[in-house]
């Protein structure tokens, strides 16, 4: 009688299962990368709208371009008038000062009690006094001009900005306007507010 050699088969369901097994595995590794790529393609296309969005608020200052800054200072005070006192300058968005453009203070003596009345200047530059401030002036109409350049020297950013003025005096009132204005590529005008002894105030942004 001839017998079947049992021992033939289980090579042959082994090798079944490996494959089965194999074949399993393999779509799993495809299924869990193809998820990988849909996941990181997914999280690309999110990130890199914010990546273009902050390219584009991180552009440089506008070549040859300038911000003109015109005020008009105590010209209609009355009484016993001193020559005021006067800040100007740029703040960012964070209220931290960009670059001061100007500063109102020397006299033949300095008074202390009134330099600090410029308070939202000297918050953060009363240090830089001594190296920015010039002589006061009579009551009138000014100009400064920003040239894009920080206080450390480097190039500005385009974006937004508050442009800062203020004044004091002895006799007189505390005044201070502060504006935003968004800066770009194009050239724009703006006026902007008044407070007591700052009488008119504005900007023009345009070649130099």
């Amino acid at each position: 009688m001839t017998h079947t050699d049992q021992t033939d088969a289980h090579p042959t369901d082994i090798d079944v299962a490996t494959t089965i097994g194999r074949t399993t595995n393999s779509g799993r590794r495809s299924f869990l990368g193809t998820l990988a790529a849909a996941t990181a393609a997914l999280t690309l296309s999110r990130v890199a709208p914010a990546q273009a969005a902050a390219a584009s608020t991180a552009r440089k200052w506008a070549t040859g371009m300038t911000l003109d800054i015109n005020f008009t200072v105590a010209t209609k005070a009355t009484g016993r008038v001193k020559r005021p006192y006067v800040a100007v300058w740029i703040e960012d968005e964070a209220g931290n000062t960009v670059r001061t453009l100007t500063v109102w203070v020397q006299q033949s003596r300095m008074n202390p009690r009134w330099l600090q009345e410029l308070r939202r200047w000297t918050r953060q530059n009363s240090g830089m006094l001594s190296t920015v401030s010039s002589a006061t002036r009579n009551p009138g109409t000014y100009a400064v001009a920003w040239d894009g350049k920080t206080d450390k020297g480097a190039m500005a950013t385009q974006g937004t900005y508050y442009v800062c003025v203020e004044a004091a005096r002895e006799h007189g009132p505390y005044s201070l306007v502060r504006e935003k204005v968004t800066v770009g590529a194009a050239s724009f005008k703006k006026t902007l507010g008044t407070d007591n002894d700052i009488e008119a105030s504005s900007v023009t942004f345009s070649k130099a």
